[in-house]
């Protein structure tokens, strides 16, 4: 289950429940009675199959069972021939709602394409503010352009750092097992892949470009 947190004072969460989910949606992280959550088309069915209440449905509804009732949430349809993905839909309507900070659930497996285009979904918000991890009972991702990030260990998972960027310079990685400093990492060379957590939190520090943060489970 995600434990990572953003950092600074406590907010509202926004929850984006996808339409692809590896696992129950209670493996990526637990949902709690103050958060804004949001279906992605499809993800209604997930949610509704496990019980989890939305506050908007969204999107072409092209990947759900059957259109769903206002009455059980707010109700936003698209054309199917649009430009934003149903996830890129869901997390403008967050930004435009205040939130900046963002929970996907899903989006991570299945057709790669899509999974690419959460990812740089994630990069969307990031350019406006936001702070988007990506999870589900398999592989969490995150990206950061902070000149240090702390990620806390999770039990039965590799840590990963990549580049966004072009380029990452002066890469520090701390209280791992791999342990780096001023690392350069690029786009075409995935030196970061598969790193352990040691004993106690890892951080990670950087002098410029944007951090990929991907968590992967072992087995």
């Amino acid at each position: 289950m995600l434990n990572q947190t953003s950092g600074g004072a406590p907010r509202r969460r926004c929850v984006i429940i996808t339409a692809r989910v590896e696992g129950p949606i209670a493996d990526a992280l637990r949902i709690g009675a103050d958060d804004f959550v949001i279906c992605a088309d499809g993800g209604f069915d997930r949610a509704a199959a496990e019980g989890v209440k939305p506050d908007v449905i969204l999107g072409d509804f092209d990947s759900i069972s059957a259109p769903p009732a206002a009455s059980l949430a707010r109700v936003i349809g698209f054309p199917a021939e649009k430009d934003d993905t149903d996830t890129l839909l869901a997390i403008k309507h967050g930004l435009d709602a205040g939130h900046s900070d963002f929970v996907v659930v899903g989006g991570l497996s299945g057709r790669f394409d899509h999974s690419f285009a959460n990812l740089q979904a994630a990069a969307y918000c990031l350019d406006r503010g936001g702070r988007v991890w990506i999870a589900d009972a398999a592989n969490r991702a995150t990206m950061t352009d902070a000149g240090a990030f702390v990620l806390r260990p999770e039990k039965g998972f590799f840590f990963s750092v990549f580049s966004w960027t072009e380029s990452c310079e002066g890469v520090d990685i701390e209280n791992a097992k791999y342990v780096a400093q001023n690392l350069r990492l690029t786009q075409s060379f995935p030196i970061g892949v598969s790193n352990e957590f040691a004993d106690g939190p890892v951080t990670i520090r950087k002098k410029s470009g944007r951090l990929l943060i991907v968590l992967s489970r072992k087995d």
